[in-house]
């Protein structure tokens, strides 16, 4: 939108400031003599430039303004746009979503949409779950009893007056990008956070959260406080040695921590990333920063990047650990040096007083990587990396460094089937030193 007018606009604010300054120029030299004509003429050319810049800042947000309308009217679908519109284009594109929801329940109307509205309405009413709908502006367009409760917000409102809206548009660019549901952690305006459900419902149509049930639990432990209140276990799918790698669920680890020593110290950082065998699920993740509360060492910070000033101010350990559990609830850790991973969330867990955190079983990709090839002994990640010809990316933060975890997992699951290793006992066995020779066909014995 910013064309010819745009630029009309700016040249004749661009003339006009200049005009002034030459205006006050010229006074400075007439009437120096003067005080009072010399104070009063500089007066008038400051009044000039400052309403000047206050016509420029007026024209820019209008001009934005009307980029933004313009890309939800084009249905753009790079980036998610949450801040409400100011004046009349505000007005403008509410008139615009109110005519493309009449126009397209005219639409459903002559294809049964009334039945399906009424279902629509129905099923958010009997679910447990907290589920609404919101439109592509952040406002609430139907929501279930829950939700109210849970968000204290009714249809209409505006949702970013209970939740972040930068978390929420995060959360709806992964699920637009991705083209699926994720799963996201989004931050109430006041204190605490919500693990939340996101779903993209298509072009100009909004998006649907939930909030499961079974989390809100441990809402609690998410507002900040030390004491928890964490939902009770869920039950595990058995995660036998003859459970076939291919369909194990796994989650890639990587913990930071302030420790002088890489296996010392408080937990900073957490990232992780999901993979069920060789699929690798990247909406499914979780990158935290926590407080350690302390200066994090120069030798910490210069080992993992992460320093004082990138930690200062977040959550504690104890606000985070629901998030982090839940993350790794019924998978199996992956992740080089993973044993020394999770003693780390053990130490972290038991400072902020929480009785017997429930902990994943692991499998070290350090070790695996060794028991395939004996040159690979205590390799570092990027010599990981070159030996199994894994893209080079950057490893920026917790969610990087998770996902070059979980791409190693997914090469080394690979080179196992080869080998006709399929099972995680037969992995277990070939760490271990045994005989993982065996074909697919001929399992070792229970």
């Amino acid at each position: 939108m910013k064309g010819g007018v745009w630029r009309v606009v700016m040249l004749g604010l661009a003339v006009t400031a200049a005009a002034l300054v030459f205006l006050g120029v010229e006074i400075t030299q007439l009437a120096a003599d003067d005080r009072t004509a010399f104070t009063r003429g500089l007066a008038i050319c400051g009044l000039g430039l400052l309403s000047v810049w206050f016509v420029f800042s007026r024209l820019s947000r209008h001009f934005r303004d009307l980029d933004r309308l313009s890309g939800r009217l084009s249905g753009a679908r790079n980036r998610v746009d949450l801040e409400p519109m100011s004046g009349e284009l505000a007005r403008l594109s509410e008139a615009v979503g109110l005519a493309r929801g009449g126009e397209r329940g005219l639409g459903e109307g002559l294809l049964g949409g009334g039945r399906i509205d009424r279902a629509l309405r129905a099923a958010l009413a009997l679910s447990d779950d907290p589920l609404l709908i919101l439109d592509e502006q952040g406002r609430v367009e139907q929501l279930n009893p829950a939700a109210s409760r849970l968000l204290g917000v009714e249809e209409g409102a505006d949702i970013g007056k209970s939740l972040l809206r930068d978390d929420l548009a995060r959360a709806m660019e992964r699920a637009r990008g991705g083209g699926a549901p994720v799963t996201a952690v989004l931050r109430r305006t006041e204190d605490g956070e919500l693990s939340a459900r996101v779903a993209d419902l298509g072009l100009s149509a909004g998006v649907l959260l939930s909030f499961p049930a079974r989390g809100m639990a441990h809402a609690a432990g998410l507002s900040g406080k030390r004491t928890l209140s964490l939902r009770p276990a869920q039950p595990a799918t058995p995660l036998g040695d003859e459970e076939p790698l291919a369909a194990l669920p796994f989650v890639a680890l990587w913990v930071a921590t302030a420790g002088v020593e890489a296996d010392g110290g408080p937990v900073i950082a957490v990232g992780t990333v999901r993979l069920v065998g060789s699929r690798i699920f990247p909406t499914v993740s979780l990158a935290l920063l926590i407080d350690p509360i302390e200066p994090v060492p120069a030798e910490a910070a210069a080992r993992h990047g992460i320093g004082t000033a990138m930690v200062a101010g977040e959550r504690p350990f104890a606000a985070v650990w629901p998030a982090i559990q839940e993350a790794l609830h019924n998978c199996i850790a992956v992740g080089i040096g993973i044993d020394s991973a999770i003693a780390a969330l053990a130490r972290s867990a038991a400072l902020a007083g929480i009785a017997e955190p429930a902990l994943p079983p692991t499998l070290d990709l350090g070790a695996l990587a060794a028991a395939l090839d004996p040159v690979l002994a205590g390799a570092s990640p990027d010599r990981l990396a070159e030996a199994f010809a894994l893209p080079r990316h950057p490893r920026n933060g917790p969610q990087g460094e998770a996902r070059a975890q979980a791409e190693l997992a997914v090469a080394l699951l690979s080179r196992l089937t080869e080998r006709g290793v399929v099972t995680q006992g037969q992995a277990r066995a070939l760490i271990a030193g045994g005989d993982a020779q065996l074909s697919p066909a001929h399992p070792p014995p229970a």
